[in-house]
């Protein structure tokens, strides 16, 4: 059956708004006051060579995209053998993806992912998270704690809640943990704010999936 142009628009149209009034899941909280490290705690600096943040996106269609980003610095304070502080430093122009070759456009999408469209890295080159509050978790969990913090995106923060698996060992911790985000609520939109959107822009940002997941997965040893 032939279908026209027109009717194709209106139907993807129509799609990406039923998708957009359906709308994810808000991810973040109030952002909180960080936590500060007493005198008396000991300081583990992260190995950044042998830690790493991996995230993954979506297309509405189902196409997943997923890489790395670095951090750039990062610390967790201990005090009487418990976490008492952290904060980490992500450099956003490390931002690599790990789908895609050169052939498929893997450095395209890395530079869109960098560009104004999305995280906008010449000017806000790195992202920060600041602990705010530390729980241990319940002894059926799979994570020892649970942590709060602030999770700052292009000069946007918002607290956020997930559960970690920190672990330590002589001069060493490590820690685990996953959590996701609705890139919307710290300006992660195409076509930079949604007052600035053509409908171009509107209906490319709608076939892409809001929420964001990233996997921590740190090292660090005591100074």
């Amino acid at each position: 059956m032939f279908i026209s142009v027109k009717k194709t628009v209106y139907f993807l149209a129509l799609a990406v708004f039923l998708t957009a009034c359906g709308g994810a899941p808000k991810t973040s909280e109030e952002a909180g006051d960080v936590k500060q490290a007493s005198v008396e705690s000991q300081m583990y600096v992260v190995d950044l060579e042998n830690s790493v943040i991996n995230w993954e996106g979506a297309k509405i269609t189902q196409t997943v995209h997923h890489g790395i980003v670095k951090l750039s610095e990062g610390n967790f304070h201990i005090k009487d053998g418990e976490l008492e502080a952290a904060n980490f430093v992500i450099d956003m122009n490390s931002i690599e993806d790990h789908d895609l070759t050169e052939e498929t456009g893997k450095y395209k999408l890395e530079g869109h992912l960098k560009s104004a469209d999305f995280f906008q890295v010449e000017d806000y080159p790195v992202a920060r998270l600041e602990i705010t509050d530390v729980q241990q978790a319940d002894e059926d969990s799979d994570a020892t704690h649970i942590i709060k913090g602030n999770l700052t995106i292009k000069d946007i923060t918002n607290g956020i809640t997930f559960p970690a698996m920190v672990t330590m060992a002589e001069n060493m911790l490590e820690a685990a943990a996953r959590f996701e985000i609705n890139r919307n609520e710290w300006g992660v939109i195409w076509g930079g704010t949604k007052t600035d959107q053509s409908i171009k822009d509107m209906l490319q940002n709608n076939l892409i999936k809001d929420l964001i997941v990233f996997e921590v997965n740190l090292i660090a040893h005591s100074e």
